[in-house]
């Protein structure tokens, strides 16, 4: 039997030895037990069903640099075994590259939290359903980052990157859509018109329109993508992801027509301090000998429990070190790079002045 096309990776637990693989291909799901067949010289390993042997699929072996998320062993040096908290920066993302930590901070490496691991398995099943679901949340929280890494299993040519800087209109999505799609000709001039080729196109394949920063939508350019779901049918219909700030949360929900279509919900919200002393040391090597006390500390006057705001406070940590010959962080240094970090006393505004 013919395995089926590649999807979203799945993590699957090998009971026997206590190890857990990522399926990259297979109709297994979440909960079933698998029988896993893997050579100690291969990164390959081949999933059968236990009771029928029918092939169901493949799993690979993660690059070293990939952090596990606490409290999982890492995976021993030159075993098959892949951890379920894993994810591969050498992996395309939705625009076909690997997702960029912020100020590509080096020697930065992704750690599964349990919102990237919550977002993986809810992007699989909104596009296993061909769904419309939403992630939002505040800036800084790795939303995005989150959804790329998500991705990265899904051939590129299938995901549709939306992004815009300032408030589109439905003919800029219209216009975005041409060009990912990679159309021929001219676009049509009449809205109708357009509208019909892009319904076509949208049908051909099953693809992932991902609307990022959809905090820009207004009203009308919901209504508009969802216009495009709605034509669909079955698996030629497109799963679409809207990710984006509290106002595309706002916008979706309280429009009945619109909230009633997403399929799954999801807020990032700041890391908590128990997931910050767990997470933080694994994310740079910096970090991992620093003591809770120090990483509380920074967290409490700058970090504010995001990844974003913690790579430009690592990003100048790296740098103080450099200028003074040091190798490991203390509170002094600390302490500058936070001074850089944020503004030193609130901004007033203009309504104060």
């Amino acid at each position: 039997m013919t395995p089926p096309p590649h999807g979203p990776a799945r993590p699957l637990h090998h009971h026997g030895q206590g190890r857990t693989y990522t399926a990259h291909s297979t109709p297994t799901h979440a909960g079933t037990r698998t029988t896993i067949a893997s050579a100690p010289d291969t990164k390959r390993a081949e999933i059968h069903h236990p009771a029928t042997g029918r092939h169901t699929g493949t799993t690979l072996q993660p690059p070293d640099h990939i952090a596990p998320a606490p409290g999982r062993p890492a995976s021993p040096q030159g075993a098959t075994a892949m951890t379920d908290t894993t994810t591969d920066m050498r992996a395309a993302d939705a625009a076909g590259a690997a997702p960029d930590f912020y100020l590509d901070l080096p020697d930065a490496r992704i750690v599964a939290t349990e919102a990237l691991l919550e977002a993986s398995e809810n992007i699989a099943d909104t596009i296993d359903a061909r769904a419309m679901s939403c992630i939002y949340g505040d800036a800084g929280l790795g939303k995005t980052f989150s959804v790329r890494a998500a991705l990265k299993e899904v051939a590129p040519d299938l995901v549709l990157l939306l992004q815009f800087r300032s408030r589109p209109t439905p003919r800029d999505i219209r216009m975005e859509l041409f060009d990912v799609l990679h159309l021929e000709g001219k676009p049509p001039a009449h809205p109708s018109e357009f509208d019909r080729l892009l319904k076509q196109a949208l049908a051909r394949r099953p693809y992932i329109l991902v609307c990022d920063e959809a905090q820009q939508f207004s009203r009308e350019c919901f209504e508009y993508v969802r216009h495009l779901y709605d034509t669909g049918k079955g698996k030629s219909r497109p799963a679409v992801l809207f990710v984006g700030g509290e106002e595309c949360y706002k916008t979706l929900y309280n429009e009945p027509a619109l909230a009633s279509r997403i399929y799954i919900w999801q807020e990032f919200t700041p890391m908590e301090p128990a997931e910050i002393a767990k997470n933080i040391p694994l994310f740079h090597p910096i970090w991992a000998n620093a003591s809770p006390e120090l990483i509380d500390f920074i967290d409490q006057e700058a970090g504010g429990g995001t990844f974003r705001m913690w790579s430009k406070i690592t990003h100048h940590v790296l740098e103080g070190m450099k200028r003074r010959g040091l190798s490991e962080v203390d509170e002094t240094l600390a302490r500058w790079a936070i001074r850089r970090s944020r503004p030193a006393r609130p901004v007033r505004r203009d309504d104060d002045r």
